[in-house]
């Protein structure tokens, strides 16, 4: 199983590092693919510095099983290029996992994605998606069909919770012991 993690300057720190330990710990690749590989991230609150992985250009969604996209100011610097909003787009239209947290579902607005589909995110983000035609709840975590959403860091336990059960239930064939609550994978 392998995840991508679309990650830009200022990260909000826990909005990574949260979900990014918790998956590695499932025994999951996730490869943080920033604008160019190599370049080092910084969180928001500089607690975190990571290195870019892969560039934008060296990958393809097709590539990946999910996509993770934390919060802080990485996704609206993300969202001006193109090739991020196009990633974004593919793995909706294959119908793979797309998990944002906080201000995440920037990018989804920006792929014009949000309309119709229920989610949550960051306060000020929540009325974005409202004026869009999202339906928003303002809980914790929301998942629709191929979507997870999370508001913000207090929500990431319960965040990367529900994307592993994801995970789980769409790999079923591919784990030893899979979890008996699982969903499916999409509905």
């Amino acid at each position: 199983m392998k995840i991508a993690c679309l990650l830009g300057q200022g990260f909000e720190d826990s909005e990574f590092r949260v979900p990014y330990d918790r998956l590695k710990k499932e025994g999951y690749q996730v490869d943080v693919i920033g604008v160019k590989a190599g370049e080092e991230l910084k969180g928001y609150k500089g607690k975190e510095k990571v290195k870019a992985e892969k560039g934008i250009d060296q990958v393809n969604a097709d590539d990946y099983d999910a996509l993770l996209i934390p919060g802080g100011q990485s996704p609206d610097h993300l969202r001006v290029d193109k090739r991020m909003v196009e990633f974004v787009k593919a793995f909706d239209q294959a119908g793979k996992l797309v998990a944002a947290v906080c201000h995440g579902p920037q990018l989804l607005i920006a792929a014009h994605l949000v309309k119709g589909r229920t989610m949550t995110a960051w306060q000020t983000i929540q009325d974005d998606l409202k004026q869009i035609g999202a339906i928003v709840k303002d809980e914790p975590v929301v998942v629709d069909r191929n979507w997870i959403t999370s508001r913000k860091p207090d929500d990431l336990k319960q965040f990367s919770e529900a994307i592993v059960d994801h995970v789980e239930g769409s790999d079923a064939d591919h784990r030893p012991s899979p979890r008996p609550s699982q969903s499916p994978a999409h509905t």
